[in-house]
């Protein structure tokens, strides 16, 4: 099996659909997405409707519980608060209906997946280092896939030792543990403003992350036509 693994798409129609013309020439079986499908940006039905019609699996993130009246909005920062609000204005009852049945984490072909801290996924916490990391292994049989923070990012357990993968490509060790961030498709925060995902490959166990272009511009000016906050249209040329 061939997985496509996609998190924090944001309401970024651009991005998602220059993701799903990738998937097509690389032998895809099925597509998992780890969550905040809405939020930032400003086709919300767009992308849930894209995401419910292509994926196997699709786990809540924040931005998407924070839309639906799942989480609490006190603990957002100004910007993507306002845009929560904006975001459960605009979105249709069915798919209002459809993100409220999503689970914080899911157990799918023995890889746990979450969007955010798999120890505390209701949380909100991040995984942004290796400390970060250490603390999150032990509920990890093996692999773990997570998103939330919008940068690639591969942690590794062998024995009592650890270590970040830095590469786009490597192979799965059956003996080791595996925290993998995709990074994000609609809004990258590693200073790359292409759209990032994995390719998980079953079969031969390998981890690939994929960077793509997609048309920001157009991005841009729906989310400025929306009355949405500039600056979220000015960080997608800045990939932070």
């Amino acid at each position: 099996m061939r997985y496509a693994i996609l998190s924090d798409i944001h309401s970024n129609i651009e991005a998602l659909e220059s993701v799903v013309s990738e998937l097509k020439g690389r032998e895809i079986s099925k597509v998992i997405c780890l969550g905040d499908i809405v939020g930032y940006g400003a086709n919300p039905n767009e992308c849930c409707n894209l995401v419910k019609e292509m994926s196997e699996c699709v786990i809540l993130g924040n931005h998407d519980a924070g839309s639906i009246g799942l989480t609490n909005l006190s603990h957002f920062h100004s910007l993507a608060k306002e845009v929560c609000v904006w975001t459960s204005k605009i979105l249709t009852h069915e798919n209002t209906s459809w993100l409220k049945s999503l689970s914080f984490q899911q157990n799918y072909n023995n890889v746990l997946l979450s969007h955010s801290s798999p120890s505390t996924p209701g949380h909100w916490h991040y995984v942004s280092s290796m400390n970060d990391a250490i603390n999150e292994f032990p509920v990890c049989d093996h692999i773990c896939f997570i998103g939330h923070t919008h940068v690639p990012a591969t942690f590794v357990k062998i024995g009592q030792k650890y270590k970040i993968i830095t590469n786009n490509k490597f192979l799965i060790n059956p003996d080791y543990k595996y925290i993998i961030n995709p990074g994000s498709v609609g809004q990258p925060r590693d200073k790359n403003t292409q759209s990032s995902f994995a390719v998980y490959d079953s079969e031969i166990e390998e981890i690939e992350t994929v960077r793509i272009s997609y048309d920001i511009d157009a991005t841009q000016k729906k989310i400025i036509n929306a009355g949405l906050p500039q600056y979220l249209a000015e960080r997608l040329l800045l990939g932070i």
